[in-house]
């Protein structure tokens, strides 16, 4: 088996331990600190997204890069302004200006690593492991009839009754006795 390497090793730890990204900014001296991204924060990421594809409905007969550019051309700063915040308080208080504020002072490719390690800390693993152990307890999927489940039954117990191919019924040798064709049987010996 392959043993993880060490740059393998410590991005695991980051993970555990929430450890914070130092993402710099492109062109500049500043930096950001970015931690794991937290529900509230992917449901304000998802809104835009939302109010993004509801700006395309109003735009039509363009090509489709300006189409692109038309439905939400602040796209980049609002994910790049949740990502930064991450909190609820801190997003309800601050969003509305920050994200003009990134707009005004940086352009969409100063804002390309920021979302790049944001995308990084999201919790998808997790999310996925508890909607497949959470599936089987739903209502709403269609089980199996009665008629169903008593046919899979019955197929299961006249396997379960049948022997397997590789215990033998007889106990006789290659010879067809069982000590090499030198036994007698009860009758002939009295």
């Amino acid at each position: 088996m392959k043993q993880p390497s060490l740059l393998e090793r410590i991005e695991y730890l980051d993970i555990v331990n929430n450890s914070v990204s130092v993402v710099p900014i492109k062109g500049t001296k500043r930096t950001v600190r970015l931690r794991w991204i937290k529900p509230y924060t992917m449901e304000r990421i998802t809104k835009v997204w939302i109010d993004r594809d509801l700006a395309s409905a109003k735009v039509k007969d363009a090509p489709d890069s300006l189409k692109d550019l038309a439905k939400e051309p602040y796209f980049a700063f609002k994910e790049a302004a949740l990502m930064i915040l991450n909190n609820d308080l801190k997003i309800r208080l601050f969003y509305w200006f920050y994200w003009r504020w990134l707009a005004f002072r940086y352009n969409e490719v100063q804002m390309l690593p920021i979302i790049s390690e944001g995308k990084k800390k999201l919790p998808v693993l997790a999310h996925y492991a508890v909607m497949e152990f959470s599936t089987g307890m739903r209502t709403d999927l269609m089980k199996m009839t009665k008629k169903e489940a008593e046919q899979y039954r019955a197929e299961l117990l006249s396997a379960a009754n049948q022997p397997s191919s590789k215990t033998s019924q007889s106990t006789e040798g290659p010879a067809g006795g069982s000590d090499g064709g030198s036994a007698t049987s009860d009758t002939a010996a009295s």
